[in-house]
């Protein structure tokens, strides 16, 4: 049951009312108890006076009857008279403090005899010249006994008095005993009674205010995993509480801070990386290496979607981290809307796959290998054009969290840009290289090209051979079919030479109707025979309307140079090479002339 700090308060306060009561009450009955003690020795100390004055008027009571026999002066009947009104005085008192039985019966006998001594007094001081007189004398003897027998008497008092000083004394000092052990008593209560109260204000208030307070230091330093234990029951666990409660929000908001600020940082990282080249194989191979070590993910694979076969494939080995996965995913293909990749491809929709061992729609041979675990498969693209995917794989026993997904979303949107803006940089840097109209080299970069090449051959002292081609009679064609006639021409004859040509042969437009081939390791034997490859291949190719051409066919006419053997430079192979073509114009058309 919670109790709260009011009523904490509030029981301190009345616990220590009923303490305070405890301890006046027991103060009132130790005053109360020596009050009667002191009023006891004022009524004993009373009754010491008034024995003592008893005992000396008893002694005065002979005095006048003894001047009287001596001088007979009448006056000391005065006296007597006084002496015995003092003595009255004094036994009324005496009187006064009767109760215990020893003290009545000792006042009744000295108050008989009292009586019987004033008679016997009075019948002295009444007899006429008393002086000498035999009878006065015979009383006089008689009272002297009576006077011994009254000051014993009156001796009765003082030893009575004398008892009940010393059974006064016993009771003070019992009292005071007594009084000594309820005061020891009382103190310790009160002492015991302080520290509890002390134990239990710490216990439940200083002790949990301390803890409150350095719980805040701590947790005001950063220590958000600090946690406050207080169970006092009241409004300071429920701060506690709300403490606990509130560290655990600043703990998880910094969490997601701490998230965001790494995948801001991973973001920047890798849009720094990917922004140094626009090379797709360079590309990719700098994207999974920075993906694996940002996440610390053991494998990483980008595949990418063949937009003619509609299949995805891991981008060559650039496309994979570990030589494994490279070896067992680079032969494999997936067609876009079947598996598990190919429903990601196919929806869009990224899947986070904590346990491969649970999700029953997973196929063998989707997993590289048996110890992963967990899998991420991200989609990329632009434009609502899938691209790709970028997937991660984890071994056990580690998983990826939800955080993990955003994040890999977040990269693969810039994956994505990356190599769209490596796509049209290529598609720009090829529209200045090459000729719009046929997807060959330009002139431009022709010319380039022919001197690193011929650089390379002298360098390594290798062969290097220049073909230049022109169309025979192509104004011809132009004039009877139209120009656009005349650049289909162009772009089929274009095909042509590069389906004919080998792979390291470089085919581009020249200008016109004209087509050069530079032709590395190369000899001049060997260009005349690839010429006539060439030329055998446009003959025979059924171009529209060919038969419209002089002749009954298009055909086109060769010049051929080599590197070395017919010029050192590269504008001087080009026009040994034109040389060559004009003179095979001149000799009819329609065939390979060597310079």
């Amino acid at each position: 049951m919670k109790i709260s700090i009011n009523r904490k308060i509030l029981g301190l306060f009345l616990t220590g009312v009923v303490i305070f009561a405890i301890f006046a009450s027991s103060t009132f009955l130790v005053i109360k108890d020596n009050q009667k003690a002191v009023y006891k020795a004022n009524t004993i100390s009373k009754k010491v006076n008034l024995t003592g004055d008893l005992q000396v008027q008893v002694n005065r009571l002979l005095l006048p009857v003894n001047y009287y026999l001596i001088a007979g002066d009448i006056k000391e009947r005065d006296n007597f008279d006084s002496i015995i009104g003092e003595m009255s005085k004094s036994f009324a008192e005496l009187k006064i403090f009767s109760g215990d039985k020893r003290w009545q019966t000792v006042a009744e006998r000295v108050e008989k005899d009292v009586i019987d001594f004033g008679e016997k007094t009075i019948n002295i001081l009444y007899i006429d010249n008393p002086v000498g007189n035999k009878k006065a004398q015979e009383l006089m003897a008689e009272l002297t006994l009576l006077s011994e027998v009254l000051v014993k008497e009156v001796d009765g008092f003082h030893a009575i008095v004398e008892d009940e000083v010393k059974k006064m004394e016993e009771d003070v000092d019992r009292d005071t005993r007594r009084s000594n052990i309820y005061a020891v008593i009382i103190l310790s209560a009160l002492i015991f009674f302080a520290l509890l109260l002390y134990y239990y204000l710490r216990i439940s208030v200083t002790t949990p205010i301390r803890r409150l307070h350095e719980g805040a230091g701590i947790i005001a330093k950063g220590d958000l995993a600090h946690r406050l234990n207080i169970n006092t029951g009241d409004e300071l666990e429920d701060l506690a509480g709300a403490f606990n409660d509130m560290a655990s929000s600043l703990g998880e908001a910094r969490t997601e801070l701490d998230r965001r600020i790494f995948e801001l940082y991973t973001l920047y990282n890798i849009s720094k990386v990917l922004s140094t080249t626009f090379e797709t194989e360079e590309l990719l191979k700098e994207i999974v290496k920075k993906v694996s070590s940002d996440f610390s993910i053991e494998d990483v694979l980008v595949m990418l979607v063949d937009d003619k076969t509609q299949e995805l494939f891991v981008a060559s080995s650039a496309g994979c981290l570990s030589e494994d996965v490279c070896e067992y995913m680079g032969g494999r293909k997936y067609k876009v809307g079947e598996g598990l990749y190919g429903w990601a491809a196919m929806s869009g929709k990224a899947r986070l796959i904590r346990d491969v061992h649970t999700e029953k729609d997973i196929l063998p041979d989707e997993i590289p290998y048996s110890d992963i675990q967990s899998i991420i498969i991200v989609p990329f693209g632009v434009r609502e054009k899938i691209l790709g995917l970028l997937c991660g794989y984890k071994k056990g026993p580690k998983f990826f969290e939800r955080g993990d997904l955003s994040l890999f979303m977040a990269v693969a949107e810039q994956v994505a840009l990356a190599l769209e803006n490596a796509r049209l940089y290529k598609e720009t840097k090829m529209m200045a290289i090459t000729d719009g109209l046929t997807g060959l080299y330009n002139h431009r970069y022709f010319v380039g090209r022919l001197k690193d090449e011929i650089k390379r051959a002298e360098r390594y002292e290798r062969p290097l051979s220049l073909i230049i081609m022109d169309i025979d009679y192509f104004k011809h064609y132009n004039d009877t079919h139209g120009h656009q006639a005349g650049d289909e021409i162009l772009r089929m004859l274009a095909e042509l030479i590069t389906k004919t040509i080998r792979t390291s042969d470089i085919a581009a437009r020249y200008g016109g109707e004209e087509f050069v081939i530079i032709s590395s390791e190369t000899s001049k034997e060997r260009v005349v025979q690839m010429a006539e490859r060439v030329k055998k291949a446009i003959e025979d190719y059924p171009f529209p309307k060919k038969e419209t051409q002089p002749g009954g066919t298009l055909t086109v006419s060769f010049g051929v140079a080599t590197f070395k053997v017919d010029a050192t430079i590269a504008d001087e192979l080009i026009k040994k090479a034109d040389s060559a073509l004009y003179k095979a114009k001149e000799s009819g058309r329609n065939r390979v002339v060597a310079a």
